[in-house]
């Protein structure tokens, strides 16, 4: 980061992931474990001992794609690859809907498809996928907007994962592991039987910096994540008391908000902070983290900083940062340093 004026400021917010926990041995792992998982167990392609999609295809994906929910992330790239099959009829759903039905649905839909996973790996360019699916607006919508419309019923990932949700499900018995699946959600685990990939997680920024900057002025925290993660993060990372205000997907869905990129989320933990406008800087890492900061700041003042740590192509990174008109652009969180305490 170029040397600049200290940037002067009333409180502080972080994204969660990729500014405040590095989630590249968590969520990062567990996307294309899911995907994997669900096109070979759910779907019933012939499987494969070679993963088909890598950790920087993923990182690309939902940094130029514009994704905040890594749920939706994981969707989005199995509906890329069910959009690679030859097109099949679409069956009668499951009148009773629960997770073994949901897989019976699947195999029986697949009809004939005897591709591999291997084929799909061939097949398979993640940088043309996420530049269309950015052009598109981004994100699960822009995905459903820029490919093709083919063996879309082979997606399941709408409702309840306890019940529907096929892609959740996966998704969360991987990263909570299945004692803790079991525990938050009274469910026994179908996929997985082992530890979570919740554990792999580490604090991103420095901490004696985060501890200086917690000293400076009053910090928030923005999680598209649920609140019971989110505090298990929290408290795995000692620092469960470090934030004035910490706003969860559970809040987003109680209040009846929406998450980034809307503003929502960055003026309900400003407001949790102080009762009145003051001049807050929230540090995100996707384009659509300053698409909210920039909206939140036709209401009061705010100041877009984006960060660029874990991104694999860091200049297409900085394109949708600059796209989106970001005030600060950082290499790593740990420039808040510099930036906010000179």
């Amino acid at each position: 980061m170029k040397s600049q004026a200290r940037l002067k400021i009333d409180a502080l917010i972080f994204s969660f992931n990729d500014v405040l926990i590095d989630v590249s041995l968590s969520y990062r792992e567990v996307v294309p474990k899911s995907v994997q998982l669900y096109l070979e167990q759910g779907i019933g392609l012939p499987s494969s001992t070679e993963p088909l999609l890598t950790a920087d295809e993923v990182t690309l994906l939902q940094k130029v794609g514009n994704f905040t929910d890594f749920w939706e992330l994981a969707a989005a790239f199995i509906l890329y690859f069910i959009e690679l099959l030859p097109p099949v009829p679409i069956p009668t759903f499951p009148s009773r809907v629960h997770v073994p039905a949901i897989i019976a649905y699947l195999q029986i839909a697949r009809g004939g498809i005897q591709v591999p996973i291997d084929n799909l790996r061939k097949e398979k360019n993640i940088a043309q996928m996420a530049e269309q699916i950015a052009a598109a607006g981004g994100g699960i919508e822009g995905a459903y907007q820029a490919l093709p419309n083919q063996n879309r019923h082979l997606l399941v990932d709408v409702g309840d994962i306890t019940k529907t949700n096929l892609v959740g499900r996966i998704f969360q018995e991987l990263y909570l592991g299945k004692d803790l699946f079991e525990e938050i959600y009274q469910e026994p685990a179908v996929a997985v039987q082992s530890s979570g990939y919740i554990d792999n997680e580490s604090l991103l920024i420095d901490r004696n910096i985060l501890t200086q900057l917690r000293e400076k002025v009053p910090l928030g925290l923005i999680a598209n994540r649920t609140r019971i993660e989110v505090n298990y993060s929290l408290k795995a990372q000692k620092i469960e008391d470090y934030f004035a205000a910490v706003i969860t997907l559970d809040d987003v869905h109680e209040a009846g908000g929406k998450p980034i990129p809307d503003p929502w989320p960055l003026l309900e933990a400003t407001r949790r902070i102080h009762p009145t406008p003051v001049h807050t800087a929230y540090i995100g890492s996707i384009p659509g983290d300053v698409q909210a900061a920039k909206a939140a700041n036709q209401v009061e003042p705010f100041t877009a900083i984006a960060c660029l740590v874990g991104a694999h192509d860091k200049d297409a990174l900085r394109r949708g940062f600059e796209k989106q008109k970001s005030n600060i652009i950082l290499g790593h969180p740990d420039h808040l340093k510099d930036l906010i305490l000179g």
